[in-house]
């Protein structure tokens, strides 16, 4: 946690924003209070001060009056009366001027202002005193008390009554640098005190801000923490108040983020498996076009490239082009295009956020060269078929419409005509066997029954048949036994099936004058068959596609049969759970190899 440096008040209160405010605004309230004060003062308290003074004056002019009411009526002499003035001077503070009842000037005193105002009095005073008593002399010796604020000086007319008869006259007066100095001493003396409460709460107000600053500190280094990933970090709530609220509110934020920033990188993570998981390639960019995410599947179908930047992850700036389309316009492009050997179905989608703008774009690349290839052999299957069914049909129906209409003369004829419908009719039930029994065997889910048979035993009884039939053709025919017979655990019917799948194959494309092997090879765990000839062979354009169905190498010989013999014997093995290939040379011969379990159960 972060802390202030007790380097000097005024080092933290030169770093802390808060804390510099809270005094600023502390130091600004005394000043704003000073100015509101003396503005509040000059408006009310002058009057209130010089109502104060003539309250002052006013009892003293009647005691002058007094006093020389009673020098009128002979109870003091000249001299009593002077000495009492002399004594009170100082009590009075005020220029004292007595007049007697014809308006004459009987006694003047000013003798405490004098050595106050000496200057000023010797120039100004006593004229101006003489001139402002004048004007209200004939006011007091008619009997009426005068209190004037006019002018430059504050003045106080008291009559002196003898039984209800004026006699004379009283004036005090105060000249405005009395006034002024008192009003000014007592306005300094409340400046004063403000700038003293402004010094003695600076340093408490410093010490209880600091008290509020350094939790807010902490509170602070907590959140940067939490922003920066650390959501370990714990604020105090030990402190009281609204502090220790938010420090239980930062600690209940950081546990929420925990959790939600847990699912989230959860979340992630699964959606990330999934996409790297995946067959087909994904690429994602933003908005200026940086690539944000690429999946492993789009290295496989475009290659590594030792080219940065994007061309080394998709090498064609024709889909480049695409992404930045999308960017524009923000729709979907879909299409297909020829990568080398694959054929690729590419899709690339704007990506919207919460408010529907465009952020970014994503590409999906699926190679469909398999499922083209698959639809392109079922629309050949479709075809073949069609054909193969077209042709015996046709055939019938020739030889139907002729017999139905009496076309053929003789029963020689006829019977020609009813051995070939025969013939098709065999053709056709021989076609639709061979396609129920590959139905069969894909669709069955059905466990193939197994049981043990000797193998020498069945290939001896298959070699037989098929030596009389290679004869008849002028085709030399051989049998290799196994020493010792060894016992199979298998189907033996299926076995016989793939066995005269392929003798067929190997008789109906040898000529005469060739040769055919059946073979038997054996080790500890499996069997293998052989069957060789020397007949046209399999081009190497070819081999891939042999055991598909319809499928036919020598398409002078297409009549001669369905073209489903290898599928169907390829399906047989791979329901038996073993291996079947075929190697072959073109005008040299080929070699069918199909192996045999000798353990019970299947191979693995």
């Amino acid at each position: 946690m972060s802390r202030f440096d007790d380097g000097g008040m005024g080092a933290i209160v030169k770093k802390n924003i808060f804390l510099r405010r809270v005094l600023t605004l502390l130091i600004g309230t005394v000043i704003l209070y000073g100015i509101l004060n003396t503005i509040i003062f000059v408006l009310i308290a002058n009057g209130m001060f010089t109502d104060l003074q003539i309250r002052e004056l006013e009892p003293r002019a009647e005691a002058i009056a007094n006093l020389v009411l009673k020098y009128q009526q002979g109870g003091m002499t000249k001299s009593e009366l002077n000495e009492q003035f002399s004594i009170n001077n100082e009590i009075w503070n005020a220029a004292v001027y007595v007049y007697d009842g014809q308006g004459n000037l009987m006694i003047r005193s000013e003798g405490t202002l004098i050595r106050r105002f000496e200057k000023e009095l010797r120039q100004h005073m006593t004229p101006a005193l003489n001139k402002a008593f004048g004007r209200y002399l004939d006011s007091v010796l008619s009997g009426q008390q005068i209190v004037s604020t006019k002018g430059p000086f504050l003045v106080v007319g008291q009559p002196i009554l003898d039984n209800g008869t004026v006699s004379g006259a009283v004036f005090l007066s105060k000249p405005p640098a009395e006034l002024v100095t008192a009003f000014l001493g007592l306005n300094r003396s409340m400046q004063v005190s403000a700038l003293g409460v402004l010094l003695l709460m600076i340093f408490p107000v410093y010490r209880v801000t600091r008290h509020i600053v350094n939790p807010l500190k902490e509170m602070r280094d907590v959140a940067i923490n939490m922003a920066n990933g650390n959501l370990t970090e714990q604020a105090n709530e030990a402190y009281k108040g609204e502090i220790g609220e938010l420090g239980r509110s930062l600690n209940y934020l950081s546990s929420r983020l925990s959790k939600t920033i847990s699912a989230l990188e959860v979340e992630r993570n699964r959606l990330k498996q999934t996409i790297d998981g995946l067959s087909e390639g994904i690429v994602a960019i933003d908005t200026e076009g940086n690539i944000t995410h690429v999946n492993p599947a789009i290295h496989s179908i475009f290659g590594m490239s030792q080219e940065d930047g994007r061309k080394g992850i998709i090498p064609s700036q024709e889909l480049w082009e695409d992404f930045e389309t999308v960017l524009l316009r923000g729709y979907t492009i879909v299409r297909s295009m020829q990568w080398k050997q694959m054929v690729l179905r590419i899709t690339i989608c704007p990506l919207e956020d919460e408010l529907n703008h465009i952020a970014g774009a994503v590409g999906l690349f699926r190679d469909v060269t398999e499922s083209e290839r698959l639809e392109q052999t079922r629309r050949e299957y479709v075809a073949n078929v069609s054909h193969e069914l077209r042709t015996p049909v046709s055939a019938l129906r020739a030889l139907s419409e002729t017999l139905a209409d009496d076309m053929v003369p003789d029963e020689d004829t006829k019977k020609r005509y009813y051995s070939h419908m025969l013939h098709e009719t065999m053709r056709l039930t021989r076609l639709i066997n061979d396609l129920l029994t590959l139905s069969r065997l894909q669709s069955d889910p059905a466990a193939i029954q197994r049981e043990e048979f000797k193998i020498n035993e069945l290939m001896t009884n298959v070699a037989d048949r098929y030596a009389v039939l290679a004869g008849e053709k002028g085709i030399e025919f051989s049998f290799s036994a196994l020493p010792e017979d060894v016992m199979i655990n298998s189907n033996m019917d299926l076995v016989e099936q793939v066995l005269i799948i392929l003798l067929d194959n190997a008789i109906k494309y040898t000529s005469s004058q060739g040769n055919i092997l059946l073979d038997v090879s054996s080790d500890d765990n499996i069997v293998k068959i052989f069957v060789s000839d020397t007949g046209i062979g399999i081009s190497p354009s070819d081999l891939p596609h042999i055991f598909e169905r319809f499928y036919k190498v020598d398409k002078a010989h297409a009549t001669q049969g369905t073209g489903l013999g290898l599928a169907i014997a390829f399906e047989i093995i791979q329901r038996l759970g073993e291996e079947i290939y075929v190697e072959s040379q073109l005008e040299k011969g080929s070699t069918f190899t199909f192996t045999l379990s000798r353990n019970s159960g299947v191979r693995s």
